[in-house]
């Protein structure tokens, strides 16, 4: 774990710190006053991350906040956070540790498998009335999952969710896909949901349509690489979104210094509300390079 690290609330649904299986019932850690609280803001890393790379990024996230907002300190915010664990990664012997990306189809199946652990150690806090969520890559599909349990359990309720490189198929978002019922409970709930994606992300570009098919869910479009579909249930509405430019798949968290990362942290903060006196927004990353569009024949159709 990073030298420093000490949340003042976890929810660790992980039995080893690397690989291993899920904890059931998972386990909830927290000094007393964390236990009793009655809102929580749940930090649910990606893919592929152990705990020591989750943590890592999750005090990036902190620690930018922290730089973003005048009146945002390491104390307030551990009054808010909480720090999700989950095994989405593999643990290989030695040199086949870069097999890694390999694990990703079983991944899916372990967030799906996440999400009543950890809808249960949310309701397992007695005074909690509402829970936020800010997510990454698969674990933007875990809290999807998350959120339609606690829908239909009822409480705690849910105030706003950001997703971020969402490793969640499009498909799913859309009339007739696995989430739309709950997107529509939601918007008539009122709670806002804003989307961070990049055009440029590889890993959603190259790494998703495959991975996908292997796990049985076919998808060639991410929600973090296209951003939200035009007829997801409460796009325009309680649904928004924010294309960062020429952020990689890890360019979201804060614990990478550059433009991209940036405007993702600053832009998730003051959607969440982190704080209430931004500092000064500093200069916007450049927009991607443009290719030119091919020459048409006289009288054919434009298709962008």
């Amino acid at each position: 774990m990073p030298e420093g690290y000490a949340p003042g609330l976890v929810y660790n649904l992980r039995e080893k710190p690397e690989g291993g299986k899920l904890r059931r019932p998972g386990e909830l850690k927290g000094q007393p006053d964390a236990l009793t609280r009655r809102e929580c803001l749940v930090l649910v890393h990606g893919y592929n991350n152990h705990q020591g790379e989750a943590a890592e990024a999750y005090i990036g996230f902190r620690n930018r906040q922290s730089a973003i907002f005048e009146d945002v300190d390491r104390e307030r915010l551990e009054k808010r956070l909480g720090d999700a664990f989950w095994p989405g990664d593999a643990k290989w012997i030695g040199p086949l540790d870069w097999l890694d990306f390999m694990f990703y189809p079983f991944a899916v199946g372990v967030a799906r498998q996440a999400a009543p652990l950890l809808a249960e150690l949310l309701q397992r806090m007695p005074n909690l009335e509402r829970v936020d969520f800010l997510a990454h890559s698969l674990g933007c599909r875990l809290t999807l999952e998350t959120l339609a349990l606690l829908r239909q359990r009822g409480y705690p309720a849910i105030g706003r969710v950001c997703l971020m490189a969402a490793a969640v198929p499009c498909d799913m978002l859309e009339p007739g896909g696995r989430f739309e019922t709950m997107l529509w409970d939601l918007q008539g709930a009122g709670v806002e949901i804003r989307v961070l994606y990049s055009k440029i992300d590889p890993v959603l570009q190259f790494a998703f349509p495959p991975g996908q098919t292997l796990a049985g869910e076919p998808s060639m479009r991410a929600l973090g690489r296209y951003g939200p579909p035009p007829d997801m249930p409460g796009h325009g509405a309680t649904v928004s979104e924010h294309r960062v430019y020429n952020a990689g798949h890890s360019d979201y968290w804060g614990h990478r210094d550059n433009p991209a990362m940036e405007d993702a942290t600053r832009d998730a903060g003051v959607f969440l509300k982190m704080g209430d006196h931004p500092r000064q927004i500093s200069a916007r990353a450049p927009a991607e390079p443009r290719k030119p569009d091919p020459p048409r024949e006289i009288g054919e159709p434009y298709s962008p």
